[in-house]
C-alpha cells in the first residue's frame, strides 16, 4: 500500500516530521533484498523528514515515504516496505517497526485494527458464516427460480426429449393401458380449467414400469408420465386427475427445472450459454427419480392442485386420497424390496436388488416428503 495513502489493505496518515518539527530518532533492523538477487542485506531504517533511510555495510539509501508501500500486520510474519523499483525490506522486529510508524503518524485501516481485536474477529466469523448460509438458503433458490424463467423454449425441448429416452431405455415400457383408457385420461384432463390466466403447456404419455411402481414425474418441458402402476392404484378418474392437477402445478413453478440448476447451477449455466445441454440432460432422469422437492415446492404444487380441482367441481380430498394409497404403496414396494435384497445376502443368488428400487426411490412418495402434513392440509381444504 503507498506509504502516506489510503491503501487497499491498509491505511495510513504520515506526517513528514513529528509535531514539534524535530525529525524522528528511531531506527529498526530489517533485511534489504534488491529485487535482482536472493541475497540479503542487514540494513537499519530510520525515518525522519518524510525520508525513510537505509543504512548498511555497503548500502545506502534515501527514499521518500510517500512512494513506499507497507503490508499489514499478518501474526508473525515479517512486514514488507516494498519500493518502486522492485526491491524491499523484511521487517521482523515488530514492536520497532510499530514504534517507527507511530512516530510518523501512521495508522493501520480500521479492518487491520478490528481484525487484533478477537471479539470483531469471531463476530466477523459469525457474519461471514450467516450470510454463506443465506446466500444458500435464500439466494441460491432465488437465482434458480430467475434462470428457469430466463430458458428459451428450444434448450427445454431438447431437455424433457433426451430425459424421455433415457427414461424410457432405463425404466420404463411402453404403457399396458388400453388406447380408449389413455385417451379419456387424456381428454378428461384437457378438459379441466386451470387457476390463472393459461394453462401450462404440456404433453401426457403414459408407461409400465414394475421397477419405478406408481409414479407420476413431470420433466422441465412440460412432458407429465404416468405410470400404469398408478393407475391401477386408483379407485376411480378423478384420483388420477387429483395427480396430474398436481404434476401441473409443478411444471407451473417450473419445480424440476429450479431444482436441476439449484444442484448444478455451475454447469447448468455453462451448458446453457454453449447451447449444449446434453450433459445435464443425461443427469435429469437420475434428478427426477432421486429428487426431493422442498417443502415449499410441494406447498406450491399442492396449492396449484388443490385450486384445479375445486374449481373443476372436484374436491382436493381426491388429492389426499391418492397419495394416502400412495404412501401405503411406497411402504409395501421398501418392504418388499428389504425382503429380496435380504434373500439374496443370504446367498438365494448372486445379483444386487435393481437400482431403481433400491433406498426407496422407486415410487411417487420417494420425492414428496413429508406426505401426512400434506394429506391433512388438502382434507382440510375440502371440507
Amino acid at each position: 500500500m503507498p506509504w502516506g495513502r489510503k491503501p487497499r489493505t491498509c491505511s495510513m496518515s504520515i506526517s513528514p516530521s513529528s509535531p514539534s518539527g524535530i525529525s524522528s530518532p528511531l531506527s529498526v533492523s530489517a533485511d534489504y533484498f534488491d529485487g535482482r538477487s536472493a541475497k540479503a542485506h542487514p540494513v537499519v531504517l530510520t525515518l525522519a523528514d518524510g525520508v525513510l533511510s537505509l543504512r548498511g555495510d555497503t548500502l545506502q539509501r534515501d527514499e521518500a515515504i510517500t512512494t513506499l508501500r507497507v503490508s499489514e500486520p499478518m501474526g508473525a510474519a515479517p512486514r514488507l516496505i516494498s519500493f518502486p523499483d522492485g526491491a524491499h525490506c523484511e521487517v521482523r522486529d515488530h514492536a520497532g517497526m510499530a514504534a517507527l510508524l507511530a512516530a510518523s503518524h501512521y495508522r493501520d485501516s480500521w479492518v487491520v485494527r478490528l481484525q487484533e481485536r478477537w471479539r470483531w474477529a469471531a463476530a466477523s466469523i459469525v457474519i461471514t458464516v450467516a450470510t454463506v448460509f443465506a446466500g444458500y438458503y435464500w439466494g441460491l433458490p432465488a437465482a434458480s427460480e430467475w434462470i428457469a424463467y430466463q430458458v428459451p423454449d428450444k434448450v427445454l425441448a431438447q431437455m424433457g426429449s433426451s430425459t424421455l429416452r433415457l427414461l424410457d431405455r432405463a425404466f420404463f415400457e411402453p404403457s399396458k393401458l388400453p388406447e380408449a383408457k389413455q385417451q379419456a385420461l387424456r381428454d378428461a384432463f384437457e378438459r379441466m380449467t386451470t387457476p390463472g390466466d393459461a394453462k401450462p403447456r404440456y404433453t401426457l404419455y403414459f408407461r409400465d414400469s414394475k421397477d419405478i411402481g406408481a409414479n407420476a414425474m413431470a420433466l422441465p418441458d412440460g412432458t407429465i408420465v404416468v405410470t400404469d402402476q398408478l393407475v391401477a392404484l386408483a379407485a376411480h378418474d378423478e384420483e388420477i386427475l387429483a395427480v396430474l392437477a398436481h404434476e401441473l402445478g409443478h411444471l407451473n413453478r417450473r419445480h424440476a427445472l429450479r431444482m436441476l440448476i439449484q444442484g448444478s447451477i455451475v454447469a447448468f449455466a455453462v451448458t446453457w450459454y454453449m447451447g449444449d445441454v446434453r450433459s445435464v440432460a443425461a443427469s435429469l432422469p437420475t434428478l427426477l427419480l432421486q429428487a426431493r422437492y422442498s417443502r415449499n415446492h410441494e406447498r406450491e404444487a399442492d396449492e396449484f392442485g388443490a385450486a384445479m380441482l375445486k374449481i373443476n367441481g372436484m374436491s382436493p380430498r381426491r388429492l389426499a386420497e391418492m397419495l394416502g394409497k400412495l404412501e401405503a404403496s411406497h411402504r409395501a414396494n421398501r418392504t418388499k424390496a428389504g425382503e429380496q435384497q435380504s434373500g439374496k445376502e443370504k446367498g438365494k443368488d448372486g445379483e444386487a436388488a435393481p437400482a431403481a428400487t433400491r433406498g426407496g426411490i422407486s415410487d411417487y412418495l420417494a420425492s414428496h416428503p413429508a406426505t401426512r402434513e400434506r394429506i391433512d392440509a388438502l382434507n382440510r381444504d375440502g371440507q
